[in-house]
């Protein structure tokens, strides 16, 4: 026999649950995003020096040797990454001109431990490791400045706000793009060398990270909708409610 009441319940749970997670990330009672941006956490963050916390379990972040073939017209549009996902590279078709002789442009990408980078300015801290990033033509080995903006994506640990470049006159901010949904900044730039993810204690534009709260949401809201159903094959079939 059908259980009206019971399906109401259910729905009702089901609905207001997520709704009130999602009402409380919008009013800044809780830090987040909204629950519909992924239920998958991201990987673990490698570490270079891990948090004491953390390091029995921490496995080293990954460097990389990544070469892109320089046709007439300069690099076609790719994307080069990290083994281990913590750094991603983006480029436009020609992003670097073609160079008389050249036959391409290679990218060496090497972790730092933030204790190994450059003093920072007062209330700056750089959430994960440094990167360093460079390119050159292949085979002089000349470095080579992009033509056009390429994006680097630099996944981080806990919140970032904001990608620094190093370069002679210190610390520079470059543009930068929040991917808050799998940890992660966005930078735009021409220049290559060493890259940090910051905190400038400037809250960001839009909310860091996926709590752990949101997952036990969607789990909570899942068990709502789902218990109406069991109740009604328990009762028909005669067997003891679950406890």
């Amino acid at each position: 026999m059908r259980t009206p009441r019971a399906w109401l319940v259910g729905a009702g749970l089901a609905v207001a649950v997520p709704a009130a997670a999602v009402l409380s990330v919008a009013a800044g009672l809780l830090a987040g995003i909204p629950l519909f941006d992924g239920l998958a956490p991201p990987a673990a963050y490698r570490w270079v020096n891990p948090p004491p916390e953390l390091r029995g379990i921490n496995k080293a972040p990954s460097s990389a040797v990544l070469a892109v073939p320089l046709t007439p017209s300069g690099t076609a549009s790719t994307t080069l990454e990290t083994a281990d996902g913590q750094v991603q590279i983006s480029l436009p078709d020609g992003a670097f001109a073609p160079s008389p002789g050249q036959t391409g442009v290679e990218f060496r990408i090497r972790p730092l431990g933030a204790a190994d980078a450059p003093a920072l300015p007062p209330g700056v801290l750089i959430q994960g490791n440094a990167y360093r990033v460079d390119a050159a033509y292949q085979p002089s080995g000349v470095t080579a400045t992009a033509a056009q903006a390429a994006d680097i994506v630099f996944r981080y640990p806990v919140d970032a706000t904001q990608v620094l470049l190093y370069g002679a006159s210190g610390w520079q901010e470059v543009p930068t793009i929040l991917e808050s949904a799998s940890l992660a900044v966005a930078a735009q730039t021409t220049r290559f060398g060493l890259f940090a993810a910051v905190t400038t204690g400037v809250p960001p534009s839009r909310p860091g990270r996926v709590p752990a709260w949101a997952y036990a949401t969607a789990g909570l809201a899942l068990m709502a909708a789902a218990a109406p159903a069991v109740l009604r094959r328990r009762s028909r079939s005669g067997g003891p409610l679950p406890a």
